[in-house]
């Protein structure tokens, strides 16, 4: 399932641009990056979108897949945030998640989550390096990666 959510991104982002005009709102993208939590590394890939309402505001979502997470039992988060830009290039973000581990008699929890990210413009992409913090009863989870994002 996985698979296909990234084949579908991906596709969208090439298509997408066609119905594009200099008023972007919309800013996909695709984040690689690690986990760092109980002192152990972990991959993480996922799909974000933010919804600029306005030059220094928006609303996004975003899904991350933790891999061997929880004792190899892994993870999927999903958040919802909001973002503040306080000029083009800097992006920062509060929001709250959840996140369940393990496949069929997996569970969930409530996370919070603090971001930030700068944002290089290399038309028609934008490369933003990101530093999540997720706090979760009491323990605190870093995600540092890069999302590959294409606006529109």
């Amino acid at each position: 399932m996985q698979k296909k959510l990234l084949i579908c991104l991906i596709c969208l982002l090439y298509v997408l641009p066609v119905f594009a005009n200099d008023d972007k709102h919309h800013f996909p993208g695709i984040f690689v990056g690690t986990t760092h939590a109980d002192d152990e590394f972990y991959n993480t890939i996922g799909l974000e979108y933010e919804y600029r309402l306005s030059q220094s505001t928006g609303v996004g979502v975003a899904y991350e897949h933790v891999s061997d997470y929880h004792e190899g039992a892994g993870a999927n988060l999903f958040a919802l945030q909001m973002f503040y830009h306080p000029n083009t290039h800097i992006k920062l973000g509060v929001g709250v998640g959840q996140e369940r581990i393990g496949g069929h008699d997996a569970r969930s929890d409530v996370f919070y989550r603090l971001s930030a990210a700068y944002e290089y413009h290399a038309e028609p992409f934008e490369i933003e390096p990101t530093i999540d913090v997720d706090l979760l009863d009491g323990e605190t989870s870093v995600v540092v990666g890069v999302a590959f994002v294409m606006p529109f």
